[in-house]
């Protein structure tokens, strides 16, 4: 049985809802979804460079948790850029979800 999720504290605001490249209309596209604690550990590890241990910490998380989040995301992105699909971000209510 597996372990059951631990909460996790969420601060960044998501500045919109998708993106998309250019020319193409969405529903044309597929879609990544980027979970709401997936975008924070971007914010954290990659904006503000805080160390894995740092951004762990404000999270309420452990930092091999943190580690995993971030390697997810990086991958989300990086598959949504090269591929040309939406890339599907977070709305406020996805949050209270986590």
């Amino acid at each position: 049985m597996p372990r059951p999720k631990k909460c996790r504290q969420l601060s960044s605001c998501v500045p919109c809802s998708l993106f998309k490249p250019n020319g193409i209309p969405a529903a044309n596209l597929s879609q990544i979804l980027l979970a709401a604690d997936e975008f924070e550990a971007l914010e954290l590890g990659d904006v503000q460079r805080l160390s894995q241990l740092e951004a762990a910490a404000q999270m309420g998380i452990s930092r091999q948790t943190f580690g995993y989040l971030l390697a997810s995301a990086r991958q989300k992105v990086a598959t949504a850029i090269t591929q040309g699909l939406v890339l599907k971000l977070p709305t406020p209510t996805d949050k209270d979800l986590v």
